[in-house]
């Protein structure tokens, strides 16, 4: 009976020694050429994170085109001249015709914004129209005239994808409120 022990117990050692054998040279088989032997890694039971790189949808891109120049050049006011009398809480869509004066195509990432004067109910941040270099296009913004009679303004300037400001002349919109109690006098 103890032969048959000791039997079973040189073959499970065997086994396990077997075992052992075939699981470490799984582990010690040749590389792929070209594959230095600093990359292997053996493989382990401890889990490890590798971090992968993402890309910020946000982050600026470089224009395959190359550098460009953005410059935005007022053409008209074709709504509303600055200066017009309007009514209180009347809306006023106020329109620009400017060209695309530098060699950047404006994309859905420019934009348009507020910075003097009040944005008299519009967005403090408008999207500037799709315009390649040298064409031309309008842009409109809707305001609502303010309750208090007077003189009000409101400056607008273009930005970049990026957030820079550009375009030599920025866009002011003037206009005076009626006064109300004016009328009755």
């Amino acid at each position: 009976m103890m032969q048959k022990k000791a039997k079973k117990r040189s073959a499970a050692l065997f086994l396990l020694l077997l075992f052992a054998a075939f699981f470490l040279s799984s582990c010690m088989r040749s590389q792929s050429k070209g594959v230095i032997s600093e990359q292997f890694i053996a493989p382990t039971l401890i889990a490890t994170i590798f971090k992968t790189p993402t890309i910020d949808p946000f982050q600026p891109t470089l224009d395959p085109r190359g550098p460009c120049t953005d410059n935005l050049t007022f053409l008209d006011d074709l709504s509303v001249p600055d200066g017009t009398v309007v009514e209180p809480g009347e809306e006023v869509v106020k329109q620009w015709q400017v060209q695309n004066s530098g060699s950047c195509e404006w994309t859905a990432r420019y934009s348009l914004r507020n910075i003097s004067g009040g944005s008299y109910g519009a967005e403090a941040r408008q999207k500037l129209p799709v315009i390649p270099p040298g064409e031309t296009g309008v842009i409109e913004i809707t305001f609502t005239a303010p309750d208090i009679a007077g003189g009000h303004f409101s400056g607008w300037q273009a930005y970049d994808a990026r957030g820079k400001p550009f375009g030599h002349v920025s866009m002011w919109s003037l206009s005076s409120v009626k006064n109300i109690e004016q009328e009755f006098i």
